[in-house]
């Protein structure tokens, strides 16, 4: 993770702390309402808290040796040089899409699925979802969701929030529509393009049973540049390999593997 996010975090923290220990000092009851906001606003900013509903974050109950990749914002000119390389070393992964990068390049998501990888939602605009109202939450995934149609695209009942941000209303409208919100246990931040050899050294830090994060498209640029992605990836194929890691993909979900 950056510094500049860890530091981002940390202040954000320490200043909901302050303000809880302010409020404590006036009346009990508001320090109780400050510390009830600040948990619920953590688990809005943290992929790995979900209190309103199960989100898998692990392969672990896939084996003892399993691990998934996964790639966030495409399709995009880059996913072909990806696919390719999935397919030379015999690597399946799941992809979650952008219901206007489907639209943008509706062949290649179809490719995608045609060679046998796993299709999930990744919303239709990449828009931070946390401190969105139901409307437009429900309206962005229709968006996706009528993108594919047309497309002809078919998926997996799973779901990836834009930046893993969400609220109680994001939770709920999956929740209604039977999807089944997925995480990821390890992020190596490649679309910040800190340089091929970072991406590689990070993903092969990948413990088994985790879920690697990396991106194949972009969420607001049409054509993003992740050709470092698609040149680290088959060092890390290659190197996961020969740890003796096996690769799945999140095709298959179940609701208790989070808490």
């Amino acid at each position: 993770m950056p510094f500049y996010v860890r530091l981002k975090i940390f202040m954000v923290l320490a200043l909901n702390l302050f303000a809880i220990v302010y409020l404590f000092s006036l009346v009990w009851w508001a320090g109780a309402a400050g510390l009830l906001l600040s948990i619920l606003y953590l688990e809005m900013i943290y992929p790995r808290l979900n209190f309103f509903g199960a989100a898998t974050q692990s392969v672990r109950n896939r084996g003892s040796n399993a691990v998934a990749i996964t790639f966030d914002d495409g399709p995009s000119v880059w996913t072909t040089p990806i696919l390719e390389t999935l397919k030379t070393e015999g690597v399946k992964a799941t992809f979650f899409l952008l219901g206007k990068n489907v639209e943008r390049h509706p062949d290649i998501a179809r490719r995608i699925k045609a060679e046998g990888h796993t299709v999930g939602l990744h919303g239709h605009s990449h828009t931070k979802l946390h401190l969105k109202g139901p409307q437009f939450i429900r309206r962005d995934f229709d968006q996706c969701e009528t993108a594919f149609l047309k497309a002809g695209l078919s998926h997996s009942q799973i779901v990836r929030f834009p930046h893993g941000l969400k609220n109680i209303f994001a939770v709920a409208e999956i929740r209604r529509r039977h999807y089944h919100l997925c995480a990821w246990g390890k992020g190596v931040w490649d679309s910040k393009l800190p340089g091929v050899d970072w991406i590689i050294a990070r993903s092969l830090e990948i413990q088994p049973g985790e879920i690697l994060l990396l991106h194949d498209g972009d969420g607001v640029k049409e054509n993003p540049d992740r050709s470092q992605t698609a040149e680290a990836l088959p060092k890390i194929l290659q190197g996961l390999k020969a740890r003796g890691y096996e690769f799945v993909t999140l095709a298959k979900v179940e609701s208790n593997e989070s808490a």
